[in-house]
């Protein structure tokens, strides 16, 4: 009995029949969370920026969400125990065309993506972008067209470098203070892009000199190699003089 109210609970539209029938090989995925901490810790470092309100993506290309209810689901369940899947899926059934058109998509569909690990759903556009997969799927297209998008490209090294300078600086007390460093180097834009330019440092400051300097990822990495070298050497004194 279960079973058979669970059945009849489904969206029951042509789209899902095929679905459940013959699930695409992607189908048992599972949608990603997306990771708001990491993405904070290296926001600083980002080095380009892009946005776009008219933007055209390939749908397999998303690979999770912000949304909680979602995250976790496969590609599968969330078509067929969506929140709004219902509603969605009758949208879809009787126009079609709204998923093929160039025209902007309303309401908004929002996607955001950092150094090309696939898009995320940022927004609006959940169940729509779930549809869209599996619609494109039996077609044979791949572009979902008239979408905003978000896209960061960040300096992994000098986040990275950042990282460990500043846990160097803190667990040998030393008179410094490391910040993120970024400046703006271009912007290009008309209506409906956005491009931004960066570049990126570590700002550190000498507590114990009062000055202070911004140090390209590299020169922080060898002050970091420096202050190893120090310890190293301060450790190998104290064992020789006892």
């Amino acid at each position: 009995m279960q079973t058979t109210v669970a059945a009849l609970s489904l969206p029951d539209t042509e789209l899902v029949r095929r679905a459940v029938a013959d699930p695409p090989h992607w189908a048992g995925r599972k949608i990603l969370p997306w990771d708001e901490d990491a993405f904070r810790a290296v926001e600083p470092f980002v080095v380009e920026k892009y946005w776009s309100g008219q933007h055209s993506i390939n749908v397999f290309e998303v690979v999770g969400t912000q949304h909680p209810d979602y995250q976790g689901m496969t590609w599968l369940e969330f078509l067929q125990q969506g929140k709004r899947m219902r509603q969605n899926l009758a949208l879809q059934e009787s126009n079609p065309d709204y998923y093929l058109e160039d025209a902007v998509k309303l309401p908004t569909m929002y996607y955001v993506a950092i150094d090309g690990s696939g898009w995320y759903v940022a927004g609006d556009g959940n169940h729509r972008t779930c549809i869209a997969r599996f619609m494109f799927h039996r077609m044979g297209r791949t572009m979902l067209h008239g979408v905003n998008v978000e896209s960061y490209r960040t300096d992994r090294h000098a986040a990275e470098v950042f990282r460990a300078l500043r846990e160097m600086i803190t667990r040998k007390g030393l008179p410094l203070l490391a910040e993120p460093y970024r400046e703006k180097l271009s912007r290009d834009d008309t209506g409906g892009w956005m491009r931004e330019t960066y570049r990126v440092g570590i700002l550190l400051r000498d507590l114990a000199k009062g000055t202070e300097e911004v140090l390209a990822p590299m020169e922080a990495e060898r002050k970091l190699d420096g202050i190893k070298r120090e310890n190293r050497l301060r450790r190998w004194w104290r064992r020789i003089v006892g």
